[in-house]
């Protein structure tokens, strides 16, 4: 890769700690949908894709502790 481009950004929706409406989804899982959803609005291909960079604010689960 020769060129960095960002075509879209988004994030997870917001819950209650512990006990939110995600607290049974693992961080991968809601990663998965948020990139899916970029791709999505963005209009690419899939495969178009070479590199994901993510970052959390706050860690949630077991990784929390």
């Amino acid at each position: 890769m020769t060129e960095a481009v960002i075509v879209s950004t988004a994030r997870t929706a917001l819950t209650k700690s512990f006990r939110g409406s995600f607290n049974d989804t693992e961080a991968p899982v809601l990663g998965g949908h948020v990139v899916r959803a970029v791709v999505e609005r963005a209009a690419i291909e899939p495969g178009a894709v070479e590199d994901v960079i993510m970052g959390a604010a706050v860690q949630q689960g077991t990784q929390a502790y």
